[in-house]
């Protein structure tokens, strides 16, 4: 038995794990009333055992390198059951030595080289092979924008990704209603969009990751943007952080919407004028926009500009907020009853808070959270300024 390549190559990294354990709980500086943080979403609902927390994957990883282990089919499993919600990463100890996601994200690498990816994500990544959208849908990808008339080129780019053009649509035409309300004229690439392929870099498929990266960005480039606006965290991430070892510096700079939208507050060009009909609201930290993209207060002062909102906080938000259960698809395809699970975990912390309404900057997350919040309103942040500011959409 012998590791593959992929984990070779993190083969130092996998064995500094001292073994401190911050990835299983851990106390904060802001918490010290918190008898102990819990990290890891996937430890906390499925059992508490060892291997589902990054020790534990860390300690797999080493006996792996050391021949004594094997990928088995129970163990593929527990490794695709992972929401690359990024937090026992940002919680180690021993950074920048140690990435607990990226030796996972090795093994994971291996594993589908040697064609042994799970069935349900062989099925994802067969329907962004052949329909370029997440869903495996046939019809186009645009039909969100009809009767809009977006161009194709413009030096502001709308990348809706895949939620926001098919399932969530009032994302995508709420962004685009603020977009024009203050003079601005955002492209958009239609059915040349793809997949930003966020499935794939995490499942370790990375010849059709490669693929869908060079055609977006070859896509983009061809549409003259200098700005790129996404109001998807998953696509944010993805772009920002797994394109550029790919294809390079990006030749444009890329914003996540609540960026736009603030500095646009910011500068006198975006009125919030209208109440919301909650006026207690939380604010639920997407993973992929707040510890991987490093975006934390432009959705707070958003919010905190609408007329008569109360923003309060869940005790885990900013850096330590507690994961959707739904990033990069890994768990919902895996394991959906896990992702349930950890999403209405995630409603009733918010509903602790007091809150009438939580609003969050992620397609997914919201449709997941939407999903476990038993009667409470969940806003996406462009939904949720649209209808602040009057717009139909």
């Amino acid at each position: 038995m012998t590791a593959g390549p992929e984990l070779e190559k993190l083969r130092e990294m996998a064995f500094v794990c001292d073994r401190c354990g911050a990835c299983r709980e851990k106390f904060s500086a802001d918490m010290t009333e918190t008898p102990a943080f819990r990290v890891c979403p996937i430890r906390e609902h499925d059992g508490g055992f060892e291997h589902q927390c990054a020790r534990g994957k860390l300690t797999i990883a080493q006996a792996i390198l050391d021949g004594e282990l094997d990928y088995s089919p129970e163990l593929i499993e527990s490794i695709y059951t992972d929401p690359d919600c990024g937090l026992c990463t940002w919680v180690c100890d021993t950074l920048p030595m140690l990435d607990p996601v990226a030796v996972w994200r090795a093994m994971k690498r291996d594993i589908a080289a040697s064609d042994r990816l799970p069935e349900p994500l062989r099925e994802r990544d067969a329907r962004i092979q052949t329909t370029r959208n997440t869903f495996g849908a046939k019809t186009d990808r645009a039909r969100w924008a009809r009767g809009l008339d977006l161009p194709r080129e413009g030096e502001l780019l709308y990348f809706a990704g895949c939620y926001a053009a098919y399932t969530q649509t009032e994302i995508a035409r709420a962004t685009v209603a603020i977009l024009r309300h203050v003079g601005e004229a955002p492209a958009y690439l239609g059915e040349l969009e793809w997949c930003c392929g966020v499935t794939q870099f995490d499942d370790g498929s990375v010849g059709l990751a490669e693929e869908v990266a060079r055609h977006n960005m070859a896509a983009i480039e061809a549409s003259g943007a200098k700005k790129v606006l996404t109001s998807c965290a998953e696509c944010f991430k993805t772009l920002k952080v797994e394109y550029p070892p790919l294809v390079g510096d990006l030749p444009f700079e890329l914003v996540h919407t609540s960026e736009h939208f603030a500095d646009l507050l910011q500068r006198g060009s975006l009125q919030l004028g209208a109440k919301l009909p909650e006026e207690r609201v939380t604010f639920h930290d997407p993973c992929h926009l707040g510890r991987h993209g490093g975006v934390f207060d432009p959705p707070r002062s958003l919010l905190g500009a609408i007329p008569g909102v109360d923003l309060v906080e869940m005790e885990r938000h900013r850096d330590y907020s507690w994961c959707c259960g739904y990033g990069g698809d890994l768990v919902s395809s895996m394991r959906p009853d896990l992702a349930s699970t950890i999403s209405a975990d995630r409603m009733a912390e918010a509903r602790d808070t007091g809150a009438e309404a939580l609003v969050t900057a992620c397609p997914r997350c919201s449709r997941g959270l939407s999903k476990a919040g038993d009667g409470m309103q969940v806003y996406d942040l462009a939904v949720a300024l649209a209808k602040s500011m009057g717009l139909s959409f």
